[in-house]
């Protein structure tokens, strides 16, 4: 699971655009709770008016552990009203953020904003928001909920809990999982990356002859996350990268980038960084493994082949 720094500037930023955006699409939602069929809209008007509207602005940018203590507030009377839980999920509602919008603020002008082109959670697939110059929405990563939306119904569209992922990991592998803060690494929270490390061993059990493990400490958020997106068995179906990896080392040596950078690129100056990139096609610094799928894996099966 790879860190995102809450405090740079690009997610400064993009906070800022959410919560302008989000603040008018929450009132709009509001001012129209009286189209509600079915329900008792004066119930909902006066429990938004007496607990959630001095929230609105920890529902949208609150920290995590922040959003557990109003969810821990607000959801007894989500569960005892229904009228409540029908105004809570029709003004903080998903489904609708999700919607691709020509002028309103919603799910692609996030994604644009966070920039984060690899899943936050595998770092297999990428994951780039892509809108044609015409504004045409095309194609962005999905958002999963850190702390799933049936459970948390006040935070489905709270800043901190859409994670950009990969539609593999958002839906196929973590599904309804629950998640919780003491047990699991949050990405805006838990810079633990050197908890995980790969590794490998030779196997007659697969068909490569090669085994791709993850190590972490027993009993911990990295092994618990690990365990949650099945992180070492998707990454078995990439065996074929790691055989890459190790004929490198079999067939240029452990000084493979020494040997490029003083013999075939000796007349050109390129950072160590940049090498790296060229000839991995990953990030070497993990402040950038968000921008190119394998970074970290790579790093770690590059180390303990003594290449880098």
């Amino acid at each position: 699971m790879l860190y995102i720094n809450p405090n740079t500037p690009k997610i400064i930023t993009a906070k800022r655009a959410f919560y302008a955006g989000m603040l008018a699409f929450v009132c709009k939602r509001v001012d129209k709770i009286d189209e509600l069929k079915g329900v008792n809209v004066a119930v909902i008007h006066r429990f938004f008016e007496n607990h959630v509207f001095d929230l609105i602005d920890d529902i949208l940018l609150g920290k995590p552990d922040r959003l557990v203590q109003i969810s821990n507030y607000l959801n007894p009377f989500i569960e005892f009203s229904y009228d409540v839980r029908q105004g809570i999920e029709y003004v903080f509602n998903y489904d609708v953020f999700i919607k691709k919008a020509k002028s309103r603020y919603d799910a692609y002008k996030l994604a644009d904003s966070l920039d984060v082109r690899t899943c936050t959670y595998c770092n297999r697939n990428y994951t780039n928001t892509v809108i044609r110059n015409d504004g045409d929405k095309l194609t962005r990563p999905q958002f999963d909920h850190y702390f799933d939306k049936a459970t948390y119904p006040v935070l489905a569209i709270s800043f901190y809990n859409l994670i950009p992922s990969c539609s593999i990991c958002n839906s196929s592998v973590k599904g309804t999982q629950k998640m919780n803060l003491a047990d699991y690494m949050h990405p805006y929270l838990d810079n633990n990356l050197n908890d995980i490390r790969f590794t490998y061993k030779y196997s007659l059990e697969s068909k490569s002859g090669l085994r791709i493990l993850v190590k972490t400490p027993p009993a911990s958020k990295a092994s618990n996350s690990v365990k949650a997106f099945a992180i070492e068995e998707v990454y078995n179906s990439h065996t074929g990268e790691l055989l890459d990896l190790i004929k490198t080392r079999q067939y240029f040596s452990d000084r493979y980038l020494s040997i490029l950078s003083s013999n075939l690129l000796r007349d050109v100056i390129v950072s160590k960084e940049d090498l790296y990139r060229i000839v991995f096609g990953t990030e070497f610094d993990s402040d950038n493994f968000m921008n190119r799928p394998f970074s970290k894996f790579k790093r770690d099966i590059l180390k303990e082949l003594g290449i880098i």
